[in-house]
């Protein structure tokens, strides 16, 4: 059976309701004849006949009993559908899913994600902190809303919403020899000291790749691994150093004075970016708009140094 017409049910429905032709007219202020006709052609749209024509009106049949109960279903699930969508405008509901480079989720949550969960409870939003490369791909196949990635490549799936520079800097414990230098630290002076890295896929580790292309060196990791947290307390506890996103200006560490962020001498590091991101010609939820736009108004934030 084909879909039924909706227009044709609603004056059905009034039939039954009103339980005549005439009656039912008169409730939707229209011509008896417009209301036989469109019973007339739900009947032929069923192949079965409606209704019990009798001298004081129409008697239901059962299958008129089938199709009033279907029309009356498909009114409240529309109904329900309806109040379901202005819950979703009012952020009432829905799902917003973030991924990031991890660097920034302290940042995140302080300043947008925890005072946006706060002033809409009953929504649920979920943060994944991932490498750069799995971060466009989360975000490609919609399997994240918004995306906040450091110094990212182009990706054809991908729209820039907004940029805030983030130079990657040079970590180094409050002692290191390094910090004796007035300048901006040159890739061959780090290069003598033990390096922390982060693995491949994470944005510093691309730039870290692209500044051993341009001033042919190789840096071989004394300490690798995924967690900034962990770089920074290897850096403490050392006098190793590690290229870090500018994000981690806010690190405990930093602001215990534990260890120093350190300029570097070189145009890879000075242009590096934080990138937020979504995929390109997705319409959002209004709850991942508005988080969007909150995240867009506080970028800035996110690369700020000391």
């Amino acid at each position: 059976m084909r879909e039924l017409s909706h227009s044709r049910l609603k004056y059905f429905e009034a039939v039954c309701r009103y339980g005549s032709i005439r009656g039912a007219a008169d409730s939707l202020n229209t011509a008896p004849s417009v209301i036989t006709r469109q019973v007339v052609l739900l009947e032929k749209e069923l192949g079965l006949k409606l209704f019990e024509r009798q001298a004081r009106g129409m008697k239901l049949n059962d299958v008129a009993a089938h199709v009033l109960e279907y029309w009356r279903s498909c009114q409240a699930h529309r109904q329900q559908l309806t109040e379901r969508l202005k819950a979703v405008e009012r952020l009432d509901e829905g799902y917003v899913r973030i991924v990031l480079s991890e660097g920034y989720v302290d940042h995140l949550i302080e300043h947008v994600v925890g005072p946006f969960c706060a002033q809409h409870p009953k929504l649920s939003v979920a943060i994944d902190a991932l490498p750069v490369s799995d971060i466009m791909n989360q975000v490609g196949e919609d399997a994240a809303h918004i995306g906040l990635a450091y110094n990212p490549q182009a990706d054809p799936r991908i729209q820039f919403v907004a940029s805030a520079p983030a130079p990657a800097r040079l970590l180094v414990r409050v002692d290191h020899p390094l910090t004796r230098h007035r300048r901006a630290i040159t890739v061959s002076q780090l290069a003598e000291f033990p390096f922390a890295s982060m693995p491949r896929g994470y944005g510093v580790t691309q730039l870290v790749e692209a500044l051993e292309y341009s001033e042919h060196v190789k840096f071989r990791p004394a300490f690798m691994s995924s967690s900034v947290a962990a770089l920074r307390r290897y850096v403490r506890a050392t006098h190793g150093v590690s290229i870090i996103g500018a994000g981690v200006a806010a690190a405990p560490e930093v602001a215990r004075g534990e260890v120093v962020l350190l300029d570097i001498d070189h145009a890879i590091c000075a242009k590096a970016k934080l990138r937020l991101v979504t995929r390109r010609a997705r319409p959002l939820s209004p709850a991942a708009g508005r988080l969007l736009a909150n995240m867009r108004n506080r970028l800035a934030s996110f690369g700020v140094s000391p």
